[in-house]
């Protein structure tokens, strides 16, 4: 069975699927991202419509990984890896958002493991970073049970109206090797019995992503 099939993290109920983002879920994430809470933890200015948000998805390249979960096929989180290139090919960034009526479901945290699995295992990146808004206390506690560390406090980094708020920058740092087969069978493993409201339904990548590495990056 190739990696990518194998890559499933199955819970009690099977309510909630992961799988690839696609251009028909433009919809569905503009209505996540204009929820309260969405927004209040982006750093970008709201988007005024489904087509601005596929204009930002689609301006990250699309070489990128991107996975929606979905509650009937409509989306309601969002992740994403963005490698670099060049000399910082061994770097991505990160986002993670959850539709404000979906927290504490244990998405966020199903998601994260995606991501991760995707970061060790078919791309070895020695570097994964993202910012938050330093009193996003859910979001720091979720990124540091996945070992991400805060590096730095960036002041008035954004502005809403006349306030200016800072956010920390985090990283999770590895060796940069792609994971050993006991490495990888150990976190499948763990992927196929995450006891969550989730599961994957399908492939994220393709055999052709995990045969070649390379084929992520893109600039960022």
């Amino acid at each position: 069975m190739p990696l990518l099939n194998a890559l499933q993290a199955v819970a009690a109920n099977n309510k909630f699927s992961i799988r690839r983002r696609e251009k028909r879920d433009a919809d569905a994430l503009y209505c996540m991202f204009s929820q309260p809470l969405c927004r209040s933890g982006m750093s970008l200015e709201p988007f005024g419509s489904a087509s601005d948000v596929q204009a930002w998805l689609e301006s990250h390249g699309s070489n990128n990984f991107e996975a929606v979960a979905t509650i009937d096929d409509q989306a309601i989180g969002y992740a994403a890896l963005y490698p670099c290139g060049g000399s910082q090919n061994h770097v991505a960034s990160m986002s993670l958002f959850i539709h404000d009526e979906f927290h504490d479901r244990g998405i966020g945290t199903l998601m994260m493991r995606a991501l991760i699995a995707t970061a060790d295992i078919l791309v070895g990146l020695r570097r994964v970073q993202l910012i938050v808004f330093c009193d996003n206390e859910p979001a720091i506690a979720l990124y540091s049970k996945f070992d991400f560390k805060i590096e730095g406090r960036l002041e008035c980094f954004v502005r809403r109206v006349d306030e200016f708020l800072p956010v920390y920058s985090m990283a999770r740092l590895t060796t940069g090797e792609r994971a050993n087969r006991s490495n990888m069978e150990q976190l499948l493993s763990e992927l196929r019995t995450f006891q969550g409201p989730a599961r994957t339904e399908r492939m994220i990548f393709d055999e052709a992503t995990m045969a070649s590495p390379n084929n992520m990056t893109t600039r960022h």
